[in-house]
């Protein structure tokens, strides 16, 4: 978490399953299509929503025909070999090792939850913008997107039926 967080540096973010499935869960895919950096999702994090997140497999197709997120491929050679690097040390997934590669390949930003998986990016690349789903949370709330109000009810909602709960009280004691 990261408490009055500026706008992120990075105008492209790759995302991983984590924070996708998070909005795609509440049926607010439309906040990440209106949030000011552009969404890609490797084919590798993509899959995992029709093989571990079925029931949201029509939500997901429906954002992005709707433009709320691309779906991309790992396919620099250099992204290759880090992926076959993260993917050997069986610490990460298939696809958070995917997103990690493919976002240090093409200099964007990453949007994971997994704190191995954030800590190992950094590793990599010091300098790499990290965002979770809280951070993207609160830009959207700086950006006019949501309210402190209807963030917090996100908040309760995952919590209350997504088994994703938030170690704040509330969003605004992070502005």
């Amino acid at each position: 978490m990261t408490p009055k967080m500026p706008a992120p540096p990075s105008v492209l973010l790759v995302t991983d399953t984590s924070v996708l499935v998070n909005f795609l869960r509440i049926d607010r895919m439309d906040l990440i299509r209106d949030l000011s950096p552009q969404f890609l999702v490797t084919d590798h994090a993509a899959g995992e929503i029709t093989d571990v997140y079925l029931d949201q497999l029509a939500r997901f197709e429906a954002a992005v025909a709707a433009g709320c997120c691309e779906v991309c491929r790992v396919e620099d050679d250099a992204a290759l070999e880090m992926f076959g690097q993260l993917t050997g040390t069986q610490r990460l997934g298939i696809g958070e090792s995917a997103t990690i590669a493919h976002a240090i390949s093409i200099g964007a930003g990453l949007a994971l939850d997994d704190r191995r998986a954030a800590n190992e990016a950094r590793r990599i690349n010091g300098g790499l913008v990290v965002l979770g789903t809280v951070d993207l949370t609160v830009q959207m709330i700086v950006e006019g997107l949501l309210s402190v109000e209807e963030a917090d009810a996100i908040k309760d909602d995952w919590a209350a039926n997504h088994r994703f709960r938030l170690k704040i009280a509330s969003f605004g004691d992070l502005l």
